[in-house]
């Protein structure tokens, strides 16, 4: 069956209303259902089962497909607009028709402008439930220095200086690490240096922290490979940087302190 106008038109303004109901309704969801930014406990950025990125991610598909049905429903009613246009604006449509346009690039400004810049209320977003005093290497030190000096204790399979053999942690090596992030926490000079590029092993040598106690505590498989890097594991498996690094620390004041 051959679709007149009139029904592409249809067409075009039903999928545009599903399209602007399924926007408003994410972000709500977004707004006052899945909360952001840090987490008090017993709350979770898991709705139905999907994170609060992957909801932003379909309201992102829902704005790009409502844009592209604008696109398509001013192309078909094109010839109404024009009239239309003309008859209240007379020579000057063209003109009326391009301010048109350009208040849809000014509304977003004006919400920037009226915004507050650089709010600290938005300061910890992100940060998890630590703040600054549970990160892992100085600040004063690069970040691309910290990750080479992680690479240095050895990748996978190989033994890590100041190790026992088989890849575990010497006691004396592990309580040096244990001692100096420690110190670092409490002096608040640490910043987060564990990254979706890095392994669960990777983690244990910097940390000193067992990779199959940390694995157990987030909750993933037994079978779970120490030496996938984090940011696979993460979209696997569906859990946080922050929570990781959350949990590091646990572990390291949980542990009894040295005699």
């Amino acid at each position: 069956m051959k679709l007149s106008r009139t029904d592409w038109k249809y067409v075009i303004d039903t999928l545009m209303v599903l399209s602007i109901l399924g926007v408003t309704l994410i972000g709500l969801l977004m707004a006052f259902v899945i909360p952001e930014g840090r987490l008090e406990a017993g709350q979770s950025k898991y709705f139905l089962g999907l994170h609060r990125h992957q909801w932003g991610d379909i309201h992102l598909y829902l704005s790009l497909a409502l844009a592209a049905l604008v696109i398509v429903h001013v192309a078909l009613a094109w010839g109404w607009i024009k009239g239309k246009a003309r008859g209240l604006f007379g020579r000057a449509w063209a003109a009326a028709v391009g301010l048109t346009v350009l208040a849809a690039v000014l509304v977003p400004a004006f919400f920037w402008l009226a915004a507050s810049k650089n709010d600290p209320a938005y300061a910890e977003f992100g940060t998890g439930q630590g703040g600054q005093g549970r990160r892992f290497v100085e600040t004063s030190r690069p970040a691309a220095e910290a990750l080479e000096g992680a690479a240095a204790l050895g990748g996978p399979g190989a033994p890590a200086a100041g190790h026992a053999e088989g890849g575990e942690p010497s006691a004396a090596t592990g309580l040096h690490q244990e001692k100096t992030i420690a110190g670092r926490m409490e002096e608040g000079t640490a910043e987060a240096v564990i990254t979706g590029q890095m392994t669960l092993r990777d983690v244990e040598r910097v940390t000193g922290v067992a990779a199959k106690e940390i694995a157990a505590r987030l909750g993933l498989p037994p079978e779970v490979s120490l030496d996938e890097t984090l940011g696979r594991l993460r979209r696997i498996h569906g859990f946080e940087m922050e929570a990781l690094r959350d949990t590091v620390a646990d572990l390291l004041r949980s542990r009894p302190p040295a005699s």
